[in-house]
């Protein structure tokens, strides 16, 4: 694997220091209240190949780094680009028939091990271009004549037999074109036919489970079957587990208008988890005795963008799902986040959505999610990463606009901006660029900044994104998956700055015992540096630093002399934020670098 530091060999010398002879001063009125803090700082881990313990060989450290978090509110995001790791019932229920369909090197598997029989009859075999869903399969124009006696021989009376889509076995009907082997069979005696599958999906939810055991967490199994949408021809999803599928959400109506077989979906897919397993459509028993328990479900992810729904039909979809976990798991405790739009501020949605007449009766509101990643015009200069920090403050102007319509609406519900982070130019391009290692220090600062920022609109959790991506990775044959938004070392499974910065503000916070007190800054504008303090019930007294430029600032903090100062910048490198005891007023802070200071008398949270 390649080794991030191979990756990051642009160096970058020399950037300034902002007026020595004038440093930024921070004066703080201890005793003036300005907010209360109400902002829990999390973040989300993505599910991909390298978080997964049956590819990664990090994955491990990678879950030992979440649990070392000790984050609320983490989200378990199980996304689209990987499907047999978040789709847990990828093709649809084909009653008494049963279908295969393998791309060249992959086995067609059939078994009629369920009702205790053998392979009875091949009703369709062809090895070449047919297409088709089970019980609608088509030859195509390429097709291997060899297919149905060679399937016979191998199946017909058979318990199970597998058959590899493989021009050595059918011969070479149209060289040079990619071909699939699709099979239909019948049991006999007759059994009905689905085709649940949970290999690739279970250890990472289990891992993720067991890491954040004892904290508060947001589940999403964010996407869709794509046989629940209306297609001209059915989607072939990867048979490599761990091929991309970018173009996997496919459709934008459903099949079924009432939802309730997507409803269903989403019953089923919890009660495996937390009933210890389901009934399926045709009235069988799938057991895994599963008892957990997590305390909000997620639904859906950013719908507006992959199905193009528009908020009354995402709004019925929630509803039918809230119902359908109801109906399959009886928990009526659960609470769920809704909406997770991708940071196209259409506030409609939030209008329609946040109007209760607009669900169905007892569908509650508990939260609502929504997005945001800020960019640069490069990927390699750091004096554009502080771009950043004026995107941010837009953002900010969009939350106090959404804001009002919350409180108008629906003010009891709750605000998780649970994707919040950095996506460079060209980031799933294979051969792009890599960032400097400073980008690990503007990151991390440009979170710290959002958190600083946004806890004074009252949101109640403020997700990084996310825990694991990377570039190409050839030696695991992974192709690049937002490598800019990763918070660890891919090669490693370290902690980048991004990661410690987390663990600071996570460490650091008192989440409703700390008052946020009036700062102000001679940095007009705060063009340079952030700066707010804060005061807990006991008397801890504490000021977060935010250097937002590619240079270092000089920083007077009155009074902080004897005081403890933590602070994540490039000398801090892949490890925790540093510890130095003030023995001035005058604080030094390098690039990108995110500080927090401890008054005297306080007690340091480490």
């Amino acid at each position: 694997m390649m080794n991030i530091i191979q990756y990051t060999s642009l160096f970058f010398a020399g950037y300034f220091i902002l007026s020595s002879a004038d440093p930024i001063t921070i004066e703080v009125s201890w005793s003036a209240k300005d907010y209360p803090l109400h902002t829990t700082p999390s973040l989300q881990i993505v599910t991909n190949p390298l978080v997964s313990r049956q590819f990664s060989p990090v994955s491990k450290k990678i879950f030992d780094n979440l649990a070392q978090l000790n984050a609320e509110y983490t989200r378990f995001a199980a996304w689209f680009p990987y499907p047999k790791m978040a789709v847990a019932e990828l093709d649809p229920p084909s009653g008494l028939a049963q279908c295969g369909n393998a791309g060249e090197s992959y086995p067609v598997q059939l078994s009629c091990r369920k009702s205790g029989g053998t392979i009875s009859s091949i009703d369709f075999a062809s090895y070449g271009t047919a297409t088709g869903a089970c019980g609608q399969m088509k030859q195509g124009t390429c097709h291997a004549t060899t297919t149905m006696d060679i399937v016979k021989q191998a199946c017909l009376g058979q318990q199970e037999c597998s058959v590899p889509a493989s021009y050595q076995i059918f011969g070479d009907p149209c060289f040079g074109t990619h071909k699939r082997l699709l099979v239909q069979i019948q049991c006999n005696p007759p059994q009905n036919n689905t085709y649940w599958n949970f290999t690739y999906v279970d250890p990472m939810f289990q891992d993720f489970l067991q890491a954040t055991d004892g904290h508060s967490r947001i589940v999403m199994f964010s996407t869709q079957p794509t046989w629940l949408f209306k297609l001209d021809t059915p989607h072939i999803y990867p048979d490599n587990v761990t091929e991309t599928d970018w173009g996997y959400p496919q459709g934008t109506q459903f099949v079924d208008d009432t939802m309730q077989a997507l409803g269903d979906y989403y019953g089923r897919l919890t009660a495996w988890y937390t009933r210890g397993g389901f009934i399926d459509e045709y009235g069988d028993r799938h057991v895994s005795n599963y008892s957990y328990k997590w305390d909000y479900t997620e639904i859906f992810n950013e719908i507006e963008a992959e199905h193009q729904m528009t908020p009354e039909v995402y709004t019925r979809a929630y509803d039918a799902v809230i119902q359908g976990i109801r109906r399959h798991t009886n928990n009526t405790e659960m609470k769920y986040v809704g909406m997770a739009l991708s940071g196209h501020y259409e506030f409609n949605w939030y209008r329609y959505f946040l109007n209760h007449s607009n669900h169905a009766p007892d569908i509650p509101l508990d939260m609502i999610s929504y997005h945001f990643y800020a960019s640069s015009k490069t990927r390699t200069d750091p004096l554009d990463y502080e771009a950043f920090f004026p995107q941010l403050d837009t953002f900010t102007d969009e939350i106090r606009q959404i804001e009002v319509i919350r409180k108008e609406l629906s003010p009891e519900t709750r605000t998780t901006i649970d994707e919040l982070g950095i996506i460079l130019p060209d980031d799933n391009t294979p051969g792009a660029p890599q960032f400097p290692l400073v980008f690990w220090n503007a990151g991390a600062a440009y979170y710290a900044y959002a958190w600083g920022k946004i806890s004074r609109q009252g949101i109640d959790v403020v997700g990084h994104s996310q825990l694991v991506g990377y570039p190409n990775l050839p030696d695991l044959q992974l192709e690049p998956q937002f490598p800019s938004v990763a918070m660890l070392n891919w090669t490693t499974g370290e902690g980048t700055a991004k990661y410690w910065v987390s663990k600071l503000l996570i460490n650091t916070t008192d989440i409703d015992n700390d008052q946020a007190v009036i700062t102000r800054t001679s940095d007009v504008g705060e063009k340079n540096l952030f700066s707010q303090a804060f005061v807990t019930k006991n008397g801890r007294r504490w000021v977060l630093m935010v250097n937002k430029r590619f240079a270092d600032i000089n920083v007077v903090l009155s009074g902080c002399t004897g005081g403890t100062m933590q602070v994540v910048n490039e000398a801090s490198g892949f490890g925790p934020a540093t510890v130095s005891k003030l023995t001035s007023d005058q604080i030094l802070l390098s690039a990108f670098a995110v500080a927090v200071v401890h008054m005297p008398d306080s007690e340091l949270m480490i």
